[in-house]
């Protein structure tokens, strides 16, 4: 069908919609009611620099995360950062990366107090010590993974389950939730009708107790009650890699059309565990790029990236 959508860029233009991510947010946290409004959110950057003191030595650590906003009330006060990961395969070691993202997030709120009283002398012992005055409070941090795969995702979702604690000592190793939702299994209560849109028929894609025909003809029955928004379809491409030219608006990929690609079976092609293995061989090598491995391993470029975040965790 054309040319091949990365589901990282695509299901960031997508998400990046304020009006989706605040009703996201809204099915996710209140059950559906309009608590988020969209007005209310502010891009902030995705990207968290740190630097880490260990001993003697400093380390410096970037992370980026796929989209961040800012709750502001109407009067212009934070009051909370909320983020999405998107994440189209299981991720094992997920619950780690996010606890990672949050405690860049909250280290960062930390950092703009160290700087804003750099110079302050009216401080206690304790508040200079601590680079932060007693009443100081940090804005909560809020993230959310979307798991796009068509498996059932059999990961830990919090810290304990990717520990191997003795019984005797687990209550005393702090634990932390990892919020995730599964398009093939969650209850969620969408307004926005994109929201609707995007996740009923990436269940009717999933759906096992379907043949790829009755599937079609659910989807020409969904098109034709259902006026879907072309930044939909694009996601439902991106998230079965399949190819698609980029058209005008005014010449619109009909859902159907898409259903025939994602039959076929194309968004398994060249992803089998030797592919992998190869590029894994590469990554470990450390001479070639993303792209040269991508086409070398005969992988997409943003398994490629995978793949790389799962060694560089590895060694952190």
């Amino acid at each position: 069908m054309g040319r091949n959508l990365k589901p990282d860029t695509v299901l960031k233009e997508y998400w990046g919609n304020n009006e989706r991510f605040a009703d996201f947010f809204n099915a996710v946290l209140f059950g559906g009611r309009e608590v988020i409004k969209a007005e209310q959110l502010q891009e902030r950057d995705t990207e968290e620099s740190n630097v880490l003191e260990l001993g003697d030595r400093q380390e410096s650590i970037t992370a980026a995360r796929d989209l961040f906003r800012v709750l502001k009330t109407a009067m212009g006060v934070e009051f909370a950062l909320v983020g999405i990961e998107n994440q189209d395969k299981v991720h094992y070691a997920m619950p780690i990366r996010v606890m990672n993202l949050d405690a860049y997030a909250y280290d960062r709120q930390w950092k703009r107090l160290k700087q804003k009283y750099k110079d302050e002398k009216e401080m206690t012992e304790d508040e200079y010590l601590s680079h932060m005055r007693k009443e100081d409070r940090f804005l909560p941090v809020v993230t959310v993974v979307i798991y796009y795969g068509e498996k059932a995702w059999d990961g830990a979702k919090d810290l304990h389950g990717v520990l191997d604690i003795p019984d005797e000592i687990k209550p005393f190793v702090g634990n932390y939730p990892m919020h995730l939702v599964e398009v093939v299994d969650n209850k969620l209560r969408f307004r926005n009708a994109d929201n609707r849109d995007l996740f009923q028929l990436l269940n009717l894609v999933y759906n096992a107790s379907l043949d790829k025909k009755e599937r079609l003809k659910k989807a020409q029955e969904y098109e034709v009650s259902h006026t879907v928004d072309e930044d939909v379809v694009r996601a439902l491409a991106a998230t079965n890699h399949i190819k698609i030219e980029k058209t005008s608006r005014k010449e619109r990929i009909k859902v159907c059309t898409l259903f025939e690609e994602i039959a076929k079976d194309s968004r398994d092609e060249g992803r089998t565990e030797a592919n992998i293995e190869t590029a894994k061989r590469m990554l470990k090598g450390g001479k070639l790029s993303v792209e040269e491995i991508a086409e070398y391993s005969n992988l997409s470029e943003e398994i490629v990236l995978e793949l790389q975040k799962q060694k560089d965790l590895q060694l952190v």
